[in-house]
């Protein structure tokens, strides 16, 4: 088959397609993943669920060198699917199929090497029924089996703009896999074989995508040569590796400090409103991501003053929604925590408007990224990733100890304003829209983000006033008072 036509038309049908799987796959993923979570929390306890949540961060860590490769590679692909040069796609795919092996190996090496050391990370001990080392396996295990199998044809997919295929794939496997994991916590209560669906299901998705892009492109079972990395893409998957290696240090180093300084009950409170937030944030960031490859392809075929044009009018309506986003979860967090979780596990209303604030900040960024993944500027970039790897490892460290949840929170958000917001605005406006006014981008997104407070803090107030009358109302109909 071959591949579609880069027309403006085009484009929007392919980003339209897109944007509706990733909703799709997004919803379906939040509402079964907040199902299986409630019933690990209930079956088998906050301790297995914050190990869960543990070792989940420390793979992320071992998987960073896959993401600065994967990333290179769509970007560098952009141009020969714009131009269907298939040999190019050919060499680009075989490059990152190698490289997934080494990849592959270096993550199994490196867990295994650190199991000895995993009691070390938990502070207040773990289940003695379990094995400490056979569940980590299992998880690594299943991060790592991709390399060996065809994760790497899925950047065809997304270079494509047709992503939505190996999306749909993903969806109904999740389905499936969490059914199965759901009845198997109801019936055995057993961790061991709840993680071994997971390792099912991977594979799964692997061979069920590879089956599908041997359909559309079936030129690419008679490239048998093998490609050696050009030294410009070496260049871009440094800077892609630095930029991962910052993104690990907010996300997965968070919930490790907070294992290591107050244990796994407080990471998995952590970590009930972080997937909450994440939750959010995933369907925000698959919205942007659906439009990457049309982004990309507009970069390799259009002016920096139409881009610059489409970057105001994407954030513009990207910043409404993100606005109004943050302002259902600050009204609707904690009435969600005690329904779902119990009082026991909340966070204080500050740590959760903390919570807001961060998934603010770290989505503003989006539209912007998609700009930076188009014109490959990864390297540019490589000091402002250092500079927030080093700031928020050590601000983690230092505010976690100080003000325990809060501290690691507010690490977050000092590090995402100072060196990603605006230190990467500054080199996306220098290196590439050179001509056009970084101002007139600040202004539009102060405007939006001033509004946002205005709203927020307005619909809180009613918010809690309505909160405060049912309260009132329910204790002078019934003699007694019932707070939410």
């Amino acid at each position: 088959m071959e591949i579609a036509e880069n027309k403006p038309s085009s484009r929007i049908e392919n980003t339209s397609r897109n944007i509706v799987s990733g909703a799709i796959n997004k919803c379906v993923s939040i509402l079964l993943t907040f199902i299986n979570r409630t019933v690990l929390l209930q079956l088998l306890g906050a301790e297995l669920t914050g190990l869960s949540d543990l070792f989940a961060d420390i793979l992320q860590v071992l998987n960073l060198a896959e993401l600065g490769l994967h990333t290179a590679i769509v970007y560098s692909l952009y141009d020969p699917v714009a131009k269907q040069d298939k040999k190019a796609i050919c060499e680009k795919l075989s490059i990152l199929r190698s490289v997934y092996h080494i990849v592959g190996l270096l993550v199994f090496g490196l867990g295994i090497a650190i199991m000895p050391f995993l009691p070390r990370m938990i502070k207040s001990g773990y289940p003695g029924e379990i094995s400490l080392q056979g569940i980590f396996a299992l998880f690594l295990f299943d991060s790592g089996i991709s390399y060996y199998l065809f994760a790497y044809k899925e950047t065809l997919l997304i270079a494509d703009q047709r992503q939505d295929i190996a999306t749909n794939i993903r969806t109904a496997i999740v389905i499936l896999k969490n059914v199965l994991q759901l009845a198997i916590l109801i019936f055995t209560r057993s961790f061991y074989a709840y993680a071994a669906v997971s390792i099912a299901a991977t594979v799964t998705i692997n061979i069920l995508i590879n089956r599908e892009v041997s359909k559309r492109y079936p030129y690419l079972k008679s490239f048998k040569e093998k490609v050696k990395i050009p030294s410009e893409m070496r260049t871009q998957i440094s800077g892609l590796l630095i930029s991962r290696i910052s993104d690990t240090c907010r996300k997965s180093f968070d919930g490790m400090i907070i294992s290591m300084t107050l244990g796994l009950v407080a990471t998995a409170i952590y970590g009930n409103y972080n997937n909450v937030q994440f939750a959010l944030y995933g369907i925000m960031l698959a919205v942007c991501n659906a439009m990457s490859a049309s982004i990309g392809n507009s970069i390799a075929l259009r002016g920096e003053k139409e881009n610059y044009e489409n970057l105001l009018d994407f954030s513009m309506i990207f910043s409404w929604i993100l606005g109004w986003s943050a302002i259902t979860m600050a009204c609707l967090y904690q009435p969600f925590m005690f329904l779902w979780v119990g009082k026991s596990m909340m966070l204080p209303i500050f740590d959760m408007l903390l919570f807001v604030l961060y998934f603010y900040v770290i989505n503003m960024n989006n539209i912007r990224n998609q700009y930076i993944t188009g014109t490959g500027i990864w390297w540019r970039l490589k000091t402002s990733y250092i500079v927030e790897a080093v700031s928020n490892l050590g601000l983690n460290i230092i505010l976690g100890k100080m003000l325990g949840i809060k501290g690691v929170i507010l690490a977050s958000i000092i590090t995402i304003i100072l060196f990603n917001y605006l230190q990467r605005n500054h080199v996306l406006f220098k290196t590439y829209f050179k001509n056009e006014s970084i101002g007139v981008f600040y202004r539009q997104q102060c405007a939006y983000f001033a509004i946002a407070c205005i709203a927020l803090a307005l619909t809180y107030f009613l918010c809690i006033r309505t909160r405060q009358f049912g309260t009132v109302h329910v204790a002078g109909s019934i003699g007694s008072q019932h707070n939410i």
